[in-house]
């Protein structure tokens, strides 16, 4: 009796999981009956374990660090940005400094970013809003071998998401 209830588990989280669990290497960060299917590790204080919680936003169609996934990468896309920006700078900021800092360095940052180039006086290129909003969209249009992110491809910001953030570089002087 318990094999069968074992085995009717098993066949209802087959059912239930979407097809795209199947290809996530072993060691993924990923549970499908997670909110966001992604999980953030957290420490257990005082016991030298890691734990693992829901986070905040679901990253599944990004790939993961290990060496095992080999799911394929989206092909670089060109958005058909449409003016006006209708972007929240304030909140780009915000979104900036959760997204971008790891890798730029921001204005009041007393880190360098580790690959990224320096975002201080960017108002100053003159970019236009098209170009900037497309390089955070997807940078592979421009650039094949780019080590920054798709964010739009990928589904990891809205396209809100980075109109704002377009709009918070447009203002640093």
């Amino acid at each position: 009796m318990r094999s069968l209830l074992t085995l009717a588990g098993f066949i209802a989280v087959a059912l239930a999981a979407p097809a795209w669990c199947a290809n996530f290497p072993p060691d993924a960060s990923v549970n499908p009956a997670a909110p966001t299917k992604t999980l953030a590790p957290k420490v257990i204080v005082d016991s030298g374990r890691l734990g693992w919680e829901p986070y905040k936003r679901d990253l599944t169609r990004w790939l993961t660090l290990s060496y095992q996934d080999r799911r394929a990468t989206p092909e670089p896309t060109r958005f058909a940005f449409k003016p006006p920006l209708d972007g929240d700078a304030t909140r780009g900021k915000a979104l900036a400094w959760e997204w971008c800092i790891s890798c730029h360095t921001l204005p009041g940052d007393e880190w360098p970013g580790t690959v990224g180039s320096p975002m201080a006086h960017y108002k100053r290129f003159k970019h236009p809003d098209a170009l900037v909003f497309q390089q955070i969209y997807d940078a592979r249009v421009f650039n094949p071998d780019t080590v920054m992110p798709s964010f739009g491809t990928f589904g990891l910001l809205t396209e809100q998401d980075i109109r704002d953030l377009t709009a918070y570089l447009q203002t640093i002087d």
